[in-house]
């Protein structure tokens, strides 16, 4: 972890969103991207945190404090960025996700940053936060029918839901494609929860490329029709 990692961390940590915003503002103004910042910034702060509450060298509410200015943080920085998009790509969004945590699961900022993802690459973005139970995930995707369902896990013992999550979504009748996004991905075998047609994406970095890579499929289908 870097020592400007370390200096968000604490900035979380005493709720200073002021200065939190501005230190990731001056690394966008230096030319790091947004996909930096999520990972090596937000992410590795988040994981420094929470490694502190398992020493109990900090409580629950410090770490609530800290994940509640880490929300604010992303969700102005999306905004921001939203602004720099031009009207023709604001007029483009024609790809939906959906971005949610499994019922149970409160650690959202991780599919927060995923959406952000998404909406930097233009898509409609549905993002329905943490603890989502089933039924209602369902009937959003029924109502909304987006392209993609992406969800999160980041606790262990929540991962026997998700194959229930699966089975169900997959029988949607307008067959989505079903994404799971989790830190938990290098120490389990995913592909004993999933199936074989769900997509396992292990960081941010690999999501912008998956969606890069579907949108040159998209562009190409449209050269040769």
């Amino acid at each position: 972890m870097t020592d400007l990692t370390k200096t968000f961390a604490n900035l979380l940590l005493h709720g200073d969103t002021t200065n939190a915003y501005k230190l990731v503002e001056n690394l966008i103004f230096e030319g790091y991207t947004s996909l930096y910042v999520y990972e090596n910034i937000v992410r590795d702060a988040l994981y420094y945190i929470g490694y502190l509450w398992e020493i109990d060298e900090i409580s629950v509410a410090d770490e609530h404090l800290a994940t509640g200015t880490a929300d604010f943080v992303l969700t102005k920085l999306d905004a921001n960025l939203g602004q720099m998009l031009t009207h023709e790509q604001h007029e483009r969004k024609s790809k939906q996700v959906m971005l949610f945590c499994i019922e149970g699961e409160e650690h959202y900022i991780g599919i927060k940053m995923a959406a952000n993802v998404f909406k930097e690459h233009n898509w409609n973005v549905k993002y329905l936060g943490p603890n989502l139970p089933l039924e209602h995930a369902i009937h959003f995707a029924n109502k909304m029918k987006p392209n993609v369902i992406c969800f999160s896990v980041t606790v262990s013992h929540h991962l026997k839901q998700i194959p229930t999550y699966i089975k169900a979504l997959e029988q949607l009748d307008y067959k989505p494609q079903l994404m799971i996004g989790s830190r938990l991905i290098d120490k389990y075998q995913f592909s004993h929860f999933v199936s074989k047609d769900t997509i396992i994406i292990s960081d941010l970095e690999e999501l912008s490329h998956w969606i890069k890579e579907r949108a040159k499929q998209r562009d190409r289908a449209k050269t040769f029709n």
